[in-house]
């Protein structure tokens, strides 16, 4: 028997050994969550609760992967034990009523809703769900057969912040990447975390740990947000270089810090740190930036290097498509519906060398159909155990060495469930393509289409005619589908100062968001008055920003200004016949460019060029700032770097298109 001193320090290490091996499984947990690994993450939160079986977050973070891996009656469980536990948690009461939903259980789903309607009265996401499921009234006729409870007002997404710290994650780190860890977040050369935490009085500073190393550290931006001064957020877009972090697996913590300097608060999360990559590779997206070596601060050396000035041309598909990869490891039926799908990758590519990856079992016929120049063969079956189709790692090995040497530009996977799409990333080719990129992040680009039955809500689209839909993508996406539309006749413009063989430009300064307006037309007006014979129509509502120009003007007659709104056809036409258009990224913009006049587009990076960037005409100037596509809302305070995407657009760069425009360098 042990002495009595040994078994009370036993008594002691136990519960301490056991509750950091409970945050560690917690912390395999969420990796699994982030890498999409649904039903790995609940068993991992189930062995972590095992060892600390109170810690209710845990408990309804395992509900919420068990409802997402399709458990339902495991996730209403583990909801059931955390409301014994906490049962005034509003929020529990919503994410219970959200699983009786999705299980048809309308009754039990109207009473969750009218209990967090309880616990927060006027709450309208509660309300909304509560009229979704019963057609309880939550306002004016919300009971009525017409309503469309999706398009009602659902206020605040989550319950009143007041009393809950909730922090809110915009971006850390890029697109999700594959490794041997599962899939994660990239980070790749300078990256931004940004985001905001709502809470408390008295956090001033944030810090970036990586692997508990202090790397980075800068104040937050503050906003009241509400008149009793107890609610603030907390607002922070961190730029850092991961240039020098060596590639791998690496974890990343914020860290929010008070006055004194104490940690209120943190975030932890796992990245992967990309290695070198040619920077070609993403030439395109104004979110990857280089290194940024030298004296200095990153902001400024990122501010400090020029725009990127582009044509309306989108490279989406490898510039050079040689050889293609169709795989479809699936059954005699599946290969069978693929036939059109595969007659039509080779209309499009008809230089390129098709490689079938094709199930054992289906060799003979792809061999007879004759739609490939070459054949691989995989045996790719399902898993008693697994309950699932698995490739051994050795059989992995083999299959990636096969594929190696044909250096695939494309490879598509025809097959609709998820289970083969995998199979693409062995294939080494630069643009992976297929089914429900949702589904696998990883994806360089994706269909989902479905048709459904009136009754029962399944599939009734054919499978081969959903192929051909994925391969018609591959088309629309080789080439521009815009077509400029002919010009409206110049009537009605000498009402605005144009004569007939007038030159002229249209400077629009306004958009809807004042954030996204860029600052600088009174130094881009002034120098095409100095530099070009061309008159200037002006269009601002914005009564500083039309002084400031008219004033930079210094009262030139070929100025002329247009405030408020005009009659469409004089301002279609004014758009139409027009030498030069410079403008905001809003609608007008497109219009022009619809028009066929030569447009330059200030494209602020809170959506990407590539897809809100005009078509057909003129260029498309931005920047390359870590936390392009940001998305940012409609009062913009959550940016935190004062917009430098749009504001660090110099007028001499604008001004260098406008010429090369007007002198006729093309307009592609």
């Amino acid at each position: 028997m042990l002495p009595a001193p040994l078994r009370a320090l036993l008594r002691e290490i136990l519960p301490l050994s056991q509750a950091n091996a409970s945050r560690r499984l917690a912390r395999r947990a969420r990796a699994a969550r982030d890498g999409r690994q649904f039903g790995l993450a609940a068993a991992l939160y189930q062995e972590a609760l095992s060892l600390n079986p109170d810690n209710v977050g845990m408990r309804v973070q395992c509900g919420h992967m068990l409802k997402e891996a399709g458990d339902l009656e495991g996730a209403e469980a583990q909801y059931a034990r955390a409301q014994q536990d906490q049962p005034d948690n509003a929020d529990l009461a919503l994410q219970i009523g959200h699983l009786h939903k999705i299980a048809g259980n309308a009754e039990q789903a109207a009473m969750s809703y009218a209990r967090a309607l309880q616990l927060i009265p006027g709450w309208r996401e509660a309300e909304r769900e509560l009229a979704t499921v019963s057609g309880v009234d939550a306002g004016p006729a919300a009971g009525a057969d017409w309503v469309v409870p999706d398009l009602l007002p659902r206020g605040e997404s989550q319950a009143p912040a007041t009393d809950r710290n909730i922090l809110r994650l915009f971006r850390l780190g890029g697109r999700r990447m594959h490794s041997r860890w599962g899939d994660f977040k990239v980070m790749r050369g300078v990256e931004a975390i940004r985001g905001y935490r709502l809470a408390g009085e008295g956090i001033t500073e944030i810090r970036l740990l990586i692997d508990g190393e202090t790397v980075h550290r800068e104040p937050l931006r503050i906003h009241p947000q509400d008149e009793t001064g107890t609610q603030f957020k907390y607002v922070f877009n961190l730029w850092h270089d991961f240039s020098n972090v060596p590639p791998g697996r690496h974890l990343i913590e914020l860290g929010f810090h008070d006055t004194a300097g104490r940690r209120t608060h943190r975030h932890r999360e796992t990245v992967l740190v990309a290695g070198p990559r040619d920077s070609l590779d993403f030439a395109q997206s104004d979110a990857f930036v280089e290194s940024a070596p030298g004296a200095g601060s990153i902001e400024h050396m990122v501010n400090a290097r020029p725009s990127m000035v582009r044509t309306t041309e989108r490279k989406i598909l490898p510039e050079h498509v040689r050889t293609i990869l169709v795989q479809r490891v699936d059954q005699l039926g599946d290969l069978v519906c693929s036939v059109p799908a595969i007659r039509r990758v080779r209309e499009l590519f008809p230089a390129a060398k098709l490689i079938g990856l094709i199930s054992t079992a289906n060799r003979a016929l792809a061999e007879s159909l004759g739609l490939f120049e070459e054949i691989v063969t995989v045996d790719f079956e399902e898993s008693a155990i697994d309950r699932r189709r698995v490739l051994p790692i050795e059989a992995q090995d083999t299959l990636r060495r096969a594929l190696a040497p044909y250096a695939f530009d494309l490879a598509i996977d025809l097959g609709q469930g998820d289970e083969s799409r995998p199979l693409l990333l062995l294939s080494g080719a630069r643009f992976l393509y297929g089914f429900k990129d949702r589904q696998s992040p990883w994806l360089d680009a994706g269909l989902d289409f479905n048709g459904h039955d009136p009754v029962n809500g399944h599939e009734i689209t054919p499978p081969s005619r959903k192929m051909l839909l994925l391969v018609e993508g591959l088309r629309l996406m080789m080439h521009d589908q815009a077509v400029a539309l002919p010009n409206p006749d110049r009537a009605g413009l000498s009402n605005y100062d144009i004569d007939d063989h007038d030159r002229y430009a249209v400077i629009h300064a306004g958009a809807r968001l004042a954030y996204t307006r860029w600052p600088h037309f009174d130094r881009l007006v002034v120098m095409l008055l100095a530099q070009t014979n061309l008159k200037i129509l002006l269009f601002s509502d914005d009564e500083a920003v039309t002084h400031r120009i008219a004033a930079a003007a210094a009262g030139s007659d070929r100025l002329h200004v247009i405030a408020g709104q005009i009659p469409f056809p004089d301002f279609d036409a004014l758009l139409a016949h027009c030498a030069l258009f410079v403008g905001n990224d809003s609608g007008p913009k497109h219009l022009a460019a619809l028009r066929g006049a030569p447009v330059i587009s200030l494209h602020m990076a809170r959506l990407n060029w590539s897809e809100w960037g005009q078509e057909m005409s003129g260029r498309i100037i931005s920047r390359r700032v870590p936390c392009a596509g940001c998305g940012i809302g409609l009062d913009g305070e959550d940016c935190g770097k004062e917009w430098a995407c749009l504001h660090h657009i110099r007028p001499e760069e604008v001004f260098a298109a406008a010429q090369d425009l007007l002198e006729g360098a093309g307009t592609r």
